[in-house]
């Protein structure tokens, strides 16, 4: 079957790992969502509490809530069923095949869970280790990047249905939860995260968060979008910036600066280049500019089952980006008490280019409504 073969693959990899390290397996673990995303990967299974044992012969434990989804959905699983206490049934299944080192993923086991482990399974070493799976999930395969393309076609839908909606009054939140119902009603799993609706002098703040009672629409403001849907397991990640009327010099000046810098960068980030680098295509622009300190952040990051992932494209980041990385392109300035811009696509790290994934306009006259 493709899934087992696909799954086959990853999961075959991780047993290199494990014996490099001398481990005699690997444990994944959703206990409600700590590792989903790992455990998604290796596995397809969707749901909130799983542990797959990774050695010569993988097992998945569940329990009764989701192990006839697990047969009838992910039938190349080995399966087996637990009722109970899990630790009981992972205790009994780790004794039989005789392990006495297991590795766990140092970055979602937590201290708590890592106690428990030790304390109710005395006799197994429960050995952290860092990065192994997400150092896997950088790169994409073509069916993941398929995905991925799919879900930000839907988010690029649903921007364009909400600037519809814009008019004098409107909320902020209004419109978040207005977006938020179409993606679900027009074919997204889940909103990848939640949208970002901000108005005028709440666009200089990145990570924004609509509230009750949040400012209303009105005119000259700037309104800057920052969506993302999950569509069968993997995230889109798109913002674009507007103006709900005339747009001021001001505005029209560090619109182009940044435009530029998104520019710059898309037509020189490719494979083999450090994270950093990939950063400094847009810092050069936007720092020539005279704008180097309203450029807070770095320029992007990884996407993928989790809308933030690896690698990193920032001024501290230790990564190099390959060929098949998922990555965001998104400079911005951001006036404190005026207005910020963002413009943000999603593309695929190719050989000599990237591949741009987003499609929705941004040139100036494209963002004044």
């Amino acid at each position: 079957m493709k899934g087992m073969k696909i799954y086959g693959q990853r999961i075959e990899k991780l047993r290199e790992k494990l014996h490099e390290a001398g481990l005699d397996a690997f444990l994944a673990l959703s206990l409600e969502s700590s590792d989903f995303a790992n455990l998604f990967y290796l596995t397809g299974f969707p749901g909130s509490f799983g542990l797959f044992i990774v050695d010569p012969e993988p097992i998945f434990l569940t329990d009764p809530r989701y192990s006839e989804r697990v047969r009838t959905e992910l039938p190349y699983l080995p399966l087996r069923e637990i009722r109970g206490n899990w630790f009981e049934g992972l205790k009994d299944e780790l004794a039989a095949r005789a392990h006495r080192k297991v590795g766990l993923n140092a970055r979602t086991t937590t201290v708590k869970l890592l106690e428990v482990l030790r304390e109710k399974i005395p006799g197994v070493e429960f050995v952290p280790v860092d990065g192994w799976v997400e150092e896997l999930r950088m790169i994409k395969d073509e069916a993941e990047i398929d995905r991925i393309r799919e879900a930000m076609a839907l988010a690029e839908r649903g921007l364009s249905w909400i600037l519809g909606e814009l008019k004098p009054g409107v909320t902020e939140r209004d419109l978040a939860l207005e977006l938020e119902m179409w993606y679900r009603k027009n074919g997204a799993d889940d909103v990848a995260f939640d949208p970002i609706v901000a108005f005028g002098e709440h666009s200089a703040m990145p990570h924004y968060r609509p509230h009750p009672g949040d400012r209303a629409l009105k005119a000259g403001d700037v309104v800057l979008f920052d969506v993302g849907v999950r569509m069968k397991g993997y995230c889109s990640d798109l913002t674009r910036t507007f103006v709900y009327g005339s747009p001021s010099e001001a505005f029209r000046r560090v619109y182009g600066l940044v435009l530029r810098a998104n520019e710059n960068a898309i037509a020189h980030i490719k494979a083999g280049i450090s994270g950093v680098e990939a950063d400094g295509f847009a810092r050069e622009v936007i720092a020539a500019g005279g704008f180097k300190e309203e450029f807070g952040h770095g320029l992007g990051h990884g996407v993928g089952i989790q809308v933030h992932e690896a690698p990193r494209l920032s001024y501290t980041s230790e990564d190099t980006l390959a060929t098949g990385m998922v990555v965001t392109v998104e400079p911005g300035i951001y006036l404190p008490g005026k207005f910020g811009v963002r413009i943000e696509d999603l593309a695929v790290v190719r050989e000599e280019e990237l591949e741009v994934l987003s499609s929705f306009p941004k040139d100036l006259s494209a963002t004044i409504l």
